[in-house]
C-alpha cells in the first residue's frame, strides 16, 4: 500500500536570473514496509526532497499526497498536525535535550502529542528496549555514546507511531559498525510496524538494507536500483538485537 506519493514535484528557490531549481518534476511513491535510500552528490537536491516529502517545505509545483491527502494544498496552520500524525524525523545530529534522560527525551515527544503519564512512559520504555537500550533508560545524553544517542532519536521519531520515517544522513557522525547497527535497528522496527522509511545518505555501507536506491543529480532522479533481495537476505539472517 502506498503511503506517500509525489507527482511532478518541482522546487525553485529565488526568482528571475537568480532562481535555482533544486528539484525537477520528481515523481515517486513509498509503500508500507519499504525502505528507500536516496543518494547523490552534494547539491543534488536530496535534503530538499526529504523536506518536501515531510511537509517541511512546499514545492513550487506538483503534489505530495500522504494516505491520499494532498498536503501541498494545506495551510501552514494545518501542516503541523499532519507532520505529527504521519511523520517521524531522524537527523544527522540526535538533538536530544541534555537535561533529560533517554526515556524522558522520548516521553516528551509523546507529551507534545497529548500522550502523558504511564501510557507515555510505557511506550517510551518499549521502544528503547527494542533499540537495545534497556540498561540506558535513565542515562543523560552526555552519558551515552553517539550510537546510543542516535538510537534514542530513532525511538523519539517512532514514539507517535508515524506512518513514515524520514532520515537525513543518520550515520554521518558514526563509525561504520555503529552506523550499520543504528540503521538496522531503524529498518527492522519500521518493517515490523509496517512503516515506510526514506533515508538520505552518502553512506554506501548501508545500501543492503534498502528495497530501492534512488540516485539524484541536479534535482532529477537519474537512476533507480531495486535491491530488495539483499534486504530480504539480511532480514532472514539477522539476529533480533545486535550485541
Amino acid at each position: 500500500m502506498s503511503l506517500i506519493d509525489l507527482n511532478n514535484v518541482t522546487k525553485i528557490y529565488g526568482k528571475g536570473k537568480t532562481a535555482v531549481t533544486a528539484l525537477k518534476k520528481i515523481s515517486l511513491s513509498v509503500n508500507e514496509k519499504e525502505i528507500v535510500i536516496i543518494m547523490g552528490p552534494s547539491g543534488s537536491g536530496k535534503t530538499t526532497l526529504l523536506l518536501v516529502m515531510g511537509g517541511l517545505l512546499k514545492p513550487t509545483m506538483g503534489t505530495v499526497r500522504i494516505n491520499s491527502i494532498d498536503i501541498t494544498s494545506l495551510s501552514e496552520k494545518q501542516l503541523p498536525k499532519i507532520r505529527k500524525k504521519y511523520f517521524g524525523f531522524v537527523f544527522q545530529s540526535p538533538n536530544l535535550l541534555s537535561s533529560l534522560t533517554a526515556i524522558e527525551n522520548v516521553e516528551i515527544a509523546l507529551n507534545l502529542a497529548g500522550v502523558n503519564g504511564e501510557k507515555a512512559r510505557t511506550r517510551a520504555k518499549t521502544l528503547l528496549e527494542k533499540l537495545g537500550l534497556a540498561e540506558r533508560l535513565n542515562h543523560l545524553p552526555s552519558e551515552l555514546s553517539g550510537g546510543e544517542q542516535q538510537r534514542v532519536s530513532i525511538a523519539r521519531a517512532l514514539a507517535n507511531n508515524p506512518k513514515i520515517i524520514l532520515a537525513d544522513e543518520p550515520t554521518a557522525n558514526l563509525d561504520s559498525k555503529t552506523g550499520r547497527e543504528v540503521t538496522e535497528f531503524l529498518c527492522r522496527i519500521a518493517c515490523e510496524e509496517g512503516k515506510g522509511v526514506v533515508i538520505v545518505t552518502h553512506d554506501e555501507r548501508i545500501k543492503y538494507i534498502a528495497d530501492r536506491i534512488l540516485y539524484l543529480e541536479d534535482g532529477k532522479i537519474i537512476r533507480e536500483i531495486k535491491t530488495g533481495k539483499k534486504k530480504r537476505e539480511w532480514m532472514k539472517h539477522t539476529v533480533e538485537t545486535p550485541s
